[in-house]
C-alpha cells in the first residue's frame, strides 16, 4: 500500500543491525535518526519520542518540516478495513492531513511542550529588532 515507506530493516542489512539488536535504546536512536532525516514523518503515538522528534525537525527546517499527525482512531479504522480502495484511503488521508502541519501552515502553539515547539513564537521579531539595532549602531 505504501511503496515508498522505508524501515531501518530495509535500509540496513541484518549484519549491520546485529550489534544493536539486543539494545533497545540503540535501536531507538537509529529510529530517531532515520525519522529525523526523512522527507516526511508520520507520528502515530504520543509521548516524548515524537515530541522531541517533531521539535528537532521544526528546528532543523525552520519550522516547516513535513509532519503528519493523523487522527489515530480514524487511521485505525482505515487500516482495519480490508476492502478499502486506494482512492478512498487517499481521500480520507488527505482530509486528515488538512488538520496537521504537513501543509506548512502555523499551528497554535500549546503552552506545555517546549520539545514539540522549540522556537519562541516571537523569535523572528526578536531577530529583526536585534538586526536593526546592530545596523543602526554601525
Amino acid at each position: 500500500m505504501f511503496p515508498n515507506l522505508q524501515t531501518k530493516e530495509m535500509l540496513a542489512s541484518e549484519e549491520e543491525l546485529a550489534p544493536y539488536k539486543n539494545f533497545s535504546s540503540r535501536m531507538a536512536a537509529i529510529d530517531y535518526t532515520v525519522c529525523l532525516h526523512s522527507e516526511v514523518f508520520v507520528t502515530t503515538q504520543g509521548g516524548n519520542f515524537p515530541h522531541f522528534l517533531m521539535g528537532h525537525r521544526r528546528y532543523l527546517h525552520g519550522g516547516h518540516s513535513k509532519t503528519i499527525r493523523p487522527d489515530k482512531r480514524k487511521l485505525a479504522l482505515l487500516f482495519d478495513n480490508p476492502n478499502i480502495g486506494w482512492k478512498s484511503f487517499k481521500r480520507q488521508m488527505l482530509n486528515m492531513r488538512s488538520h496537521s502541519d504537513s501543509k506548512g501552515f502555523e499551528l497554535k502553539r500549546p503552552s506545555d511542550s517546549i520539545y514539540t515547539f522549540p522556537c519562541p513564537d516571537c523569535m523572528c521579531h526578536t531577530n529583526k529588532s536585534a538586526d536593526s539595532r546592530s545596523s543602526s549602531a554601525t
